[in-house]
C-alpha cells in the first residue's frame, strides 16, 4: 500500500534525497535512497530522483544529476571541468600509461578476460599495467576461467563506470566504431599511413578523460626520457 503524503511531506522528502545525491562521494542506488528517506515505494523515490534530474535540466544549473554506475549521483557539468581542475590542479587527475589505457581498453571490451588473452591481443606483458589499474580499482578479479590451471578473470569495475561517467558497460561506444574505415585505393595513393584516423562515437566526457590520461602519460615518458639522456651524457652536460 502506497503511503500517503501532503505536499510539504512530499517537498521535504525530494530535499532530503537532494542532500544525499549532493553529499555522496560514490553513486548511490534508489533502494538505498529509498532506505535513508524512509519511503518502501521505491518507484515513487525513482519518480522523485526524475523530477530532480529534470529541475536541475529545465532551468540550466551548473550541477546535475548523473545516473552513472547503476546509481544516482550529483556532479558538475562537464563544461565546467576547467574551472574545477585549475582549483584542484593535480590532485584530481587520475595518470595512466598508455600501456594501462591500451589494456584498460581491451579488458572493458573483452571482459571477462584472462591475463594471457590481454596479452595475446597486445603482444607484450600485461603484468605491470594490470597491477596499475587493479591498484586504482579500475578492474578486478570476477572470477577464474573454467580451464587448465584455472586462470584469473579480470572485468571493470563499479570505479570504471564512475570515473568515465557510464551506467554500465553496455554505455561503451560499439567496438565496431573503433574500426580503420576503409579508404579508396585511388584516394591512398601518395598519402602517408600516419594520417589515418580512428573514428569513434565516445561520449565527450569519456574523450576528455581518455585524452586527458594519455596527454599526461606522454608528458611524463618526455620527462623521463629527458632525465635518462642527461645522466647517460654527463659530458655534454658539463660542457654547456
Amino acid at each position: 500500500m502506497t503511503e500517503t503524503l501532503d505536499k510539504d511531506q512530499e517537498l521535504e522528502l525530494k530535499k532530503a534525497i537532494e542532500t544525499l545525491l549532493f553529499i555522496t562521494d560514490q553513486p548511490i542506488s534508489i533502494a538505498k535512497i529509498s532506505q535513508a528517506v524512509g519511503v518502501k515505494d521505491e518507484g515513487r523515490v525513482a519518480a522523485w530522483v526524475d523530477t530532480l534530474r529534470g529541475e536541475y535540466e529545465e532551468r540550466g544549473a551548473a550541477m546535475q544529476v548523473l545516473e552513472v554506475a547503476e546509481g544516482f549521483q550529483m556532479a558538475t557539468r562537464s563544461k565546467f571541468a576547467g574551472y574545477v581542475r585549475n582549483l584542484y590542479k593535480d590532485k584530481m587527475t587520475m595518470r595512466l600509461s598508455t600501456a594501462a589505457l591500451e589494456t584498460l581498453a581491451i579488458i572493458s571490451y573483452k571482459q571477462p578476460i584472462t591475463r594471457a588473452e590481454i596479452e595475446a591481443i597486445r603482444g607484450v606483458e600485461v603484468i605491470a599495467a594490470l597491477e596499475t589499474l587493479l591498484e586504482k580499482a579500475l578492474v578486478k578479479v570476477v572470477g577464474r576461467k573454467d580451464s587448465i590451471g584455472r586462470p584469473l578473470l579480470y572485468g571493470t569495475s563499479a570505479e570504471f563506470l564512475r570515473h568515465f561517467g557510464l551506467r554500465s558497460v553496455e554505455d561503451l561506444p560499439p567496438f565496431e566504431d573503433f574500426a580503420i574505415p576503409e579508404v579508396d585505393e585511388s584516394e591512398s595513393r601518395g598519402r602517408d599511413p600516419g594520417e589515418d584516423t580512428l573514428e569513434a562515437d565516445a561520449s565527450p566526457e569519456l574523450e576528455a578523460k581518455l585524452a586527458e590520461d594519455e596527454g599526461n602519460a606522454d608528458a611524463s615518458s618526455d620527462a623521463e626520457a629527458s632525465e635518462e639522456s642527461e645522466e647517460a651524457d654527463p659530458q655534454t652536460r658539463g660542457d654547456s
